[in-house]
C-alpha cells in the first residue's frame, strides 16, 4: 500500500498560539505532508468563511489545537471561526484529530503571559465549544513537543488510507532542504503578517512601529547608577537576567534603551504590581538606585499606570501597555527581539 502526502488543515486561535501553530506546521512538513493554515491565505474576492470552507474541502484531513481562547466571531453565525471550522470539517466527514490544552499547562501559561491567553469576551461560548470537542475522541497537550508527537503519530496512519486522495505521489520523497525552506518561509510569513496587523493598532495615539521606534530612541545609561535595588532585581530576574548579571556594569550590555526595559519588565508586570515607597532613598536619590529611571522610561509613553496609595506608588501595565505587549509577543521569540528587534536603528 503506497503512502500518500496529505494536506492537513490546521485550525486554532491565532495570537495566543502563534508558536504552537508554527510547531504544528513544521511537524507536518517534517513528516512530508502539506499544512494548510490561515498564515498562507492571501486577499481575494471571497469572504473569509468562503475561503476557509474551500480550503477545508481541498484538504485531506483536519487538525484542531485548542488553547484558552474562543477566537474571532464570524458575523452571521455568532460562532468563532475555529468553532465553525471544527463543525464544518466534521460535517464533511474529514479525518480529524483534536488536541486540548491540559488545565495545568493553561494555568502556567496564564501566569506567564497574562489574560491575553484567556477567554474573557465569550467565556460561555468557549466552555460550550470545549465541551463539544471533549465529547468526541481527542487528545491533550501541554507544550509544543506534545503537538509534534501527535502529528508524527497520526499522519503515517492516515497517509496509507486509500480513501484519501493526497497531493504528492507516494514514490516522491521530499527533499529535507525544501522542507526546511518551507518552514523558514512559513515562520517569516507569520512574523510579517503579525507586524502588518500590529501596525494598524494604536497605542497612546502611536502605531506599533511608532511606539517601538520611540522606545528604541529613549537611550538608557546605567553606568551612572551605583546599585540595582531589590525590587528591580526581582523584576529583571523574572525577565531572565541571571543573578550574577544583576549589577549596573553588566546590565549595560542588556539594557540600552526603553525597549529593552519593556522587554525585561513586561512578563513580571503582566502578573504582578511593582511597588515603590516614594519616601525611600531609591526614589528621592535616583543616583543610588536605577529603579525610578527604568520605570520612568515606561510611564512616559503610557505603557505603565501608576496609582498612589498613601506614600506608596504602585506600577502596573496600562491598557495600552497590555495591548502593546500582546502585539510584541507576535513579532518573534524573546531572544530574537532582544538581539534584533530592539537593535534596529540603534
Amino acid at each position: 500500500m503506497r503512502k500518500r502526502k496529505l494536506q492537513v488543515f490546521v485550525s486554532s486561535t491565532y495570537t495566543d498560539l502563534i508558536d504552537d501553530r508554527l510547531a504544528a506546521i513544521e511537524a507536518i512538513l517534517a513528516a512530508g505532508h502539506i499544512p494548510a493554515a490561515m498564515e498562507q491565505f492571501t486577499p481575494g474576492d471571497e469572504t473569509a468563511w468562503e475561503k476557509i470552507r474551500r480550503w477545508i474541502d481541498e484538504s485531506d484531513c483536519y487538525m484542531l489545537i485548542l488553547g484558552g481562547r474562543y477566537g474571532s466571531l464570524e458575523p452571521s453565525s455568532g460562532k468563532s471561526y475555529v468553532h465553525l471550522e471544527y463543525e464544518y470539517a466534521l460535517d464533511q466527514k474529514k479525518p480529524y484529530f483534536s488536541l486540548l490544552m491540559e488545565d495545568s499547562a493553561f494555568k502556567k501559561r496564564l501566569k506567564a503571559r497574562g489574560t491575553d491567553v484567556d477567554e474573557r469576551e465569550y467565556p460561555a461560548n468557549y466552555k460550550q465549544f470545549k465541551s463539544q470537542v471533549k465529547q468526541r475522541h481527542c487528545g491533550f497537550w501541554a507544550d509544543r513537543k506534545d503537538i509534534r508527537n501527535a502529528i508524527l503519530q497520526k499522519l503515517p496512519e492516515w497517509s496509507q488510507r486509500d480513501d484519501l486522495l493526497g497531493w504528492i505521489r507516494g514514490n516522491e520523497a521530499i527533499d529535507p532542504q525544501v522542507t526546511n525552506e518551507l518552514a523558514r518561509l512559513s515562520r517569516e510569513n507569520n512574523e510579517l503578517r503579525s507586524k502588518v496587523s500590529a501596525s494598524e493598532e494604536r497605542f497612546g495615539g502611536l502605531t506599533f512601529d511608532e511606539m517601538s521606534a520611540l522606545l528604541r530612541q529613549d537611550k538608557i545609561d546605567l553606568s551612572r547608577f551605583s546599585q540595582v535595588g531589590l525590587q528591580i532585581e526581582e523584576v529583571l530576574a523574572y525577565g531572565g537576567i541571571r543573578p550574577s548579571d544583576l549589577n549596573p556594569t553588566v546590565l549595560c550590555s542588556f539594557i540600552k534603551n526603553a525597549g529593552d526595559v519593556f522587554e525585561y519588565f513586561h512578563d513580571y508586570l503582566s502578573v504582578y504590581t511593582l511597588q515603590f515607597d516614594r519616601l525611600s532613598p531609591a526614589i528621592s536619590h535616583p543616583q543610588l538606585d536605577m529603579g525610578s529611571a527604568l520605570i520612568g522610561s515606561l510611564v512616559s509613553p503610557g505603557l505603565l499606570s501608576v496609582q498612589q496609595v498613601q506614600h506608596t506608588a504602585l506600577y502596573t501595565l496600562s491598557a495600552d501597555g497590555r495591548r502593546y505587549r500582546n502585539r510584541l509577543l507576535t513579532v518573534a521569540d524573546p531572544q530574537t527581539r532582544r538581539s534584533v528587534f530592539w537593535r534596529v536603528d540603534a
